[in-house]
């Protein structure tokens, strides 16, 4: 008898054990739209193509995201496509910014802007956009998509401050596309090529035998996808409406150009071929169909306290690996501030807190110096060091580039290893009497190619001047990785 009691019980694990290796975690998955042509005459039907893209999802029984520049949705509204607007309005509404292609686009405004006046000027103009989409449509407004190359990490931070996210950002981590950047969620990646394919079956079929493949495959990969639906503009014509504005064109709407269109009668196919695509999407077990507005909520939760323990583990990896690390669950800002408040109440009490309240200050305003200006620091001029760097974060709240020691300057960097080190002392009660100052990489470099590449990559989308100059914005996102973590639901 008990022996077949061990068996059952075993037998009971393996099962329970089985299930939940089946019950793989679900990808979350995003339809995307994203809505723009004002420019094509209203005789041409332009306007009724979102109107039925979001009704076959209603009709299939899913959701997603339509993003909508506002001037696209202040067009809807004059035009009087009320239909329009609540056909939409019955999926998720994003910002595609307040006014798309028109000069200067938002990356041009913010070409040569600091950030904190980038920050200022994106506030003041796209919490318009914001405001008036969510009164055109009459639903809250949460998220901001890459508008072509509409990028600069001063909106994204802007976006934070307005308590909204940002699509198609070029920052992400390997296996990552949700995202903390600037103290503001952020969603990488654009998946699917479907805009010139729904009106020809002969186009579209091998697309949806395609993505069969690389759908399961991506899915394994990533947390969250976001599969383009389509430019509903591009459903009909041939070429995107913005031709208009292409390298820093700003014609009147009198001089406005109608992109060649593909036949009216096509239109039934590409219908058919729609629904069929949001079937497949349904009819998938290792995706979640969701919306960016619920990602907004799911992703939002933060780990409120920085313990002792993540501080020992962070500063051993940093001085083992001698860089400044990734770490899941702050920001290398966030960790390099609470490195300054545990060592400064253990000056003034004489133990280390167990845990700090996570602050989350941004990158430094300027580039830090790589190799300090003072070799050695005595104790007591570490423990000055860490006050002085607690009180530049509480009043300015970003890292500080530098911090003067002894009229000589020590960079973010820097700083960092030398509290690393000072911390471990401290936490094992081997405090020494002098720190080297070694010389320190003087932003996090995780993942920094890429994401370099993909924001200098925004200069070469046409609608863009020919001579915009992408230097600042990339030197500015370098500066912000110090704010850069993934995004996990806790």
């Amino acid at each position: 008898m008990k022996h077949i009691l061990k068996w059952l019980v075993i037998l009971s694990i393996c099962m329970v054990t089985l299930t939940c290796v089946s019950r793989k975690k679900k990808t979350f998955l995003v339809v995307c739209f994203d809505v723009e042509d004002y420019t094509t005459p209203v005789s041409e039907g332009i306007d009724d193509i979102p109107k039925w893209l979001a009704e076959t999802m209603t009709e299939v029984g899913v959701t997603g995201t339509f993003f909508v520049i506002g001037e696209k949705a202040r067009s809807l509204e004059k035009r009087g496509r009320q239909d329009v607007i609540a056909a939409m309005a019955k999926h998720d509404i994003g910002s595609h910014t307040n006014m798309g292609s028109i000069h200067p686009t938002v990356t041009e405004r913010l070409e040569k802007m600091d950030q904190a006046s980038g920050v200022k000027r994106m506030l003041e103009d796209e919490s318009l956009g914001f405001n008036e989409l969510q009164r055109i449509f009459k639903v809250p407004v949460s998220t901001l998509a890459r508008h072509g190359g509409s990028y600069g990490p001063q909106l994204i931070t802007a976006l934070g401050q307005m308590g909204a996210g940002y699509v198609y950002s070029p920052i992400h981590l390997p296996g990552h596309n949700a995202v903390w950047f600037c103290n503001t969620l952020n969603f990488h990646g654009e998946y699917g090529s479907f805009d010139d394919s729904y009106y020809r079956d002969d186009l579209f079929e091998p697309l949806l035998d395609s993505a069969g493949v690389w759908l399961p495959e991506l899915a394994q990969k990533v947390d969250v996808i976001s599969f383009f639906g389509c430019h509903p503009c591009k459903v009909r014509t041939e070429q995107f409406w913005d031709f208009n504005y292409y390298l820093g064109a700003n014609p009147d709407s009198a001089d406005w150009k109608t992109p060649a269109l593909r036949p009216l009668e096509s239109m039934k196919t590409a219908q058919k071929n729609f629904r069929r695509l949001m079937q497949f999407l349904k009819s998938r077990d290792d995706i979640e169909i969701t919306t960016f507005r619920d990602l907004m909520q799911r992703y939002s939760s933060q780990k409120e306290f920085v313990l002792k323990k993540d501080l020992v583990a962070y500063t051993r990896q940093l001085l083992k690996e001698q860089t400044i690390p990734l770490n899941d669950y702050f920001t290398p800002a966030e960790l390099f501030s609470a490195l300054s408040v545990s060592i400064n109440q253990y000056q003034q009490t004489g133990k280390l807190p167990d845990k700090v309240k996570r602050k989350s200050p941004f990158g430094p305003e300027s580039m830090p110096e790589e190799t300090p200006g003072i070799k050695t620091l005595t104790r007591t001029r570490i423990f000055d060091l860490a006050q002085k760097c607690r009180e530049y974060i509480s009043g300015q709240n970003m890292v500080p580039a530098v911090v003067p020691i002894d009229e000589q300057n020590i960079g973010a960097g820097s700083i960092l290893a030398v509290l690393s080190r000072f911390y471990l002392d401290i936490s094992s009660q081997s405090i020494k009497d002098n720190y080297l100052v070694p010389a320190f990489e003087t932003y996090p470099k995780t993942n920094e190619k890429e994401i370099i590449t993909e924001v200098n990559g925004c200069a070469g989308w046409r609608v863009h001047r020919p001579d915009l100059d992408m230097t600042n914005l990339a030197e500015l996102t370098r500066l912000q990785l110090w704010t850069l973590k993934p995004a996990l639901i806790l």
